[in-house]
């Protein structure tokens, strides 16, 4: 009896163990919606075992990889072949890669907003700023706000829901602006004490989202020999301002435009 009654605390034992180490039962059975078309995965794919979130994951897929769906199924995955049937949840892919609009691609979807900002500055300083100039000097395709003085640079920032305008530099002294597109460097040049210097600006987005011009040297002298003078070529008047849009337009890229129709109102 008492060889009977161990035999039997030790199988119960063994199934207690089997149990506990046997691999979780894949989900139960789903339609399958077959389906043959190309897909791209978005950023950290989980590929799983089983349509299924609780199955296994058997890797993660980078960001626009192609792969071929060949189903669908009820609860909401994708049936994929990666030499094999696995699965991936429908929101993690996508029927085609949309590329990251440029900086200028952006302005252009948005160039009222653009000009607006613009213009109203510009109507802000009328009669303080006579010149301007407009130059892309962060080399992303969208032209930034320069003052008359040279001591001030603005740039037109996207937050996602508005435009609003940001100051990239500021300075007690003049400075003479120079900009080598051939090295995308912005440089500046203000005389102190009887003496020139030059700095090197480059964009620091430590504190702010936008960015701003910082020195990060005085030595210029691997960049001027490319560099040329901004010009604040442009005045600072109704006719301009009336003109802004087309004239952000050019700066774009995109040739000349017709007349917008809020171009004829200053104050629109």
């Amino acid at each position: 009896m008492k060889k009977f009654s161990k035999k039997l605390i030790l199988a119960a034992a063994l199934l207690v163990i089997a149990v506990a180490f046997t691999t979780p039962a894949r989900a139960h059975a789903v339609n399958i919606i077959p389906m043959q078309m190309e897909m791209y995965s978005t950023s950290a794919t989980p590929v799983y075992a089983a349509p299924d979130v609780f199955s296994p994951i058997v890797t993660h897929l980078e960001r626009f990889i192609n792969v071929r769906v060949t189903g669908i199924t009820e609860n909401g995955f994708f049936v994929v072949d990666l030499n094999g049937p696995f699965y991936i949840p429908g929101a993690y892919l996508v029927p085609k890669v949309e590329k990251e609009k440029s900086a200028s691609q952006k302005a252009h979807d948005r160039l009222d907003e653009v000009t607006e900002v613009y213009r109203t500055q510009l109507q802000m300083m009328d009669g303080i700023w006579s010149k301007f100039a407009l130059k892309d000097v962060t080399g992303d395709g969208v032209p930034e706000l320069i003052d008359d003085a040279g001591k001030e640079i603005y740039s037109c920032y996207d937050d996602g829901e508005h435009m609003r305008l940001v100051i990239l530099y500021y300075s007690e002294n003049p400075v003479t602006f120079y900009y080598s597109k051939n090295n995308n460097k912005l440089l500046g040049k203000y005389r102190w004490n009887d003496k020139d210097y030059w700095e090197v600006y480059t964009k620091d987005t430590t504190y702010v989202p936008w960015g701003q011009f910082r020195c990060f040297s005085t030595d210029a002298s691997a960049y001027t020999g490319n560099a040329t003078a901004i010009e604040r070529d442009r005045d600072n008047n109704q006719e301009t301002r009336n003109d802004l849009y087309n004239l952000l337009h050019e700066l774009l890229g995109l040739g000349s435009a017709e007349n917008h129709p809020d171009d004829l109102n200053e104050n629109k």
